[in-house]
């Protein structure tokens, strides 16, 4: 099954002591989804790994040699904006849902049905796919906030110079569009010569 994704540029971090589980996940992943795909064999290796980079999808195999990943799997989940699957013996497959379900974290049982680690993957793009697109919208709101604050202040440090609101307002539109330019760059320049019309 293939991934319907515009974007083909995901990360993926394996963390698994077992080379012969990363083989078969790599095996299941759709051709042409992840841009990087990289594995580490225990908990500190991947801590390390994960103050280099950001990674979109993470895959445990527990117990890791060093701990048994449940730990791990909530710091990962408080520090990082990673989707994350884990797979653990089906003896505490339970114990570990109770525990990460509310953070998010897909859990599958061992031994582990490919199918429903293919499944659980492509929910975690689908979820990296609309955080992706809200942090985009939150980004544009900032810059909106921003942008009206920078004119809001320049609209006043002008009014300050002799203008009323309208002449202004007016001013700073012509500025932006005799330049080409976007309100709040000819308000950070009305800031910085303190109001006085450059």
């Amino acid at each position: 099954m293939a991934l319907n994704s515009k974007r083909k540029d995901y990360s993926l971090l394996i963390i698994s002591s077992s080379e012969q589980f990363n083989i078969a996940i790599k095996k299941i992943l759709p051709g042409g989804t992840f841009s990087a795909i990289e594995t580490r064999k225990s908990a500190s290796a991947a801590k390390r790994e994960l103050l280099e980079r950001h990674y979109d999808v993470i895959i445990i195999n527990a117990p890791l040699p060093d701990e048994f990943g449940v730990d791990f799997v909530m710091d990962i989940q408080d520090r990082h904006n990673s989707g994350i699957l884990v797979a653990v013996p089906g003896e505490v497959f339970d114990t570990v849902t109770d525990r990460t379900i509310d953070y998010g974290v897909i859990v599958v049982p061992k031994p582990v049905k490919l199918a429903m680690v293919e499944r659980g993957v492509r929910l975690l793009i689908a979820v990296q796919n609309r955080l992706r697109s809200n942090e985009k919208k939150i980004k544009s709101l900032e810059d909106k906030i921003t942008e009206i604050r920078f004119v809001a202040r320049a609209k006043l440090m002008l009014i300050q110079n002799g203008m009323n609101e309208e002449e202004a307002e007016r001013y700073i539109i012509k500025q932006a569009m005799d330049g080409g330019v976007r309100k709040s760059v000819v308000a950070e320049e009305i800031i910085e010569n303190g109001g006085i019309k450059s």
